[in-house]
């Protein structure tokens, strides 16, 4: 046995050149028609659906557990000029960040590596936010309290999807799960149906 690999790695056999050309060849084809695919698995509405619902369920977790007022940072795809340099948090743009507030009154994004911003795609776009005071917000940034307590502010998200579907996204006030639903909704409809 000893022999045979001796003998077969002591050998000057290879790979041709031809042979090498048609393997590069294959996988540059194959990298080609797989590479759109996975940026659309990657990018996809469910995607971005799970990672902004996901952070709105543990900032939730993580004001309840560290005794703490986080904020959820709405950024919409509309931005809104904002001339405080110190605060280029508020400059992002159709994303979401969570923020706390330090001992000088400056926001500044939380260190919980879980609660990183993120921003979305122009195929999943923030258009507005509604308040549950009635206030419908198109642009800009919105900070949403989450307290020590286990609560929120009512909100909903009216989204895009590939400018072609609408979706509403609804933030309960004792609720850490937020609900997703098609179509924009607005909180008189809600209230019919809860």
């Amino acid at each position: 046995m000893i022999r045979y690999y001796k003998k077969f790695f002591s050998s000057n056999n290879g790979f041709t050149l031809i042979e090498l050309l048609i393997v590069i060849s294959i996988l540059s084809i194959m990298s080609l028609i797989v590479a759109p695919r996975m940026s659309n698995i990657f990018d996809s509405k469910r995607s971005n659906f799970l990672i902004l619902t996901s952070i709105i369920a543990k900032t939730f977790d993580d004001s309840f557990v560290n005794d703490r007022l986080n904020f959820v940072l709405l950024h919409l795809f509309e931005p809104m000029d904002f001339n405080k340099t110190e605060e280029k948090i508020f400059s992002r743009q159709n994303g979401v960040s969570v923020v706390v507030r330090n001992e000088n009154g400056n926001y500044e994004d939380n260190k919980n590596k879980l609660l990183q911003y993120k921003q979305f795609s122009d195929s999943f776009k923030i258009e507005a936010i509604l308040l549950s005071t009635g206030e419908k917000i198109t642009m800009g940034n919105v900070l949403i309290p989450f307290y020590p307590a286990g609560q929120s502010d009512n909100v909903i998200l009216h989204i895009s999807v590939n400018n072609e579907e609408n979706w509403s996204l609804r933030i309960y006030k004792m609720r850490k799960e937020p609900e997703i639903f098609p179509g924009y909704i607005d909180f008189s409809e809600q209230e019919n149906e809860i």
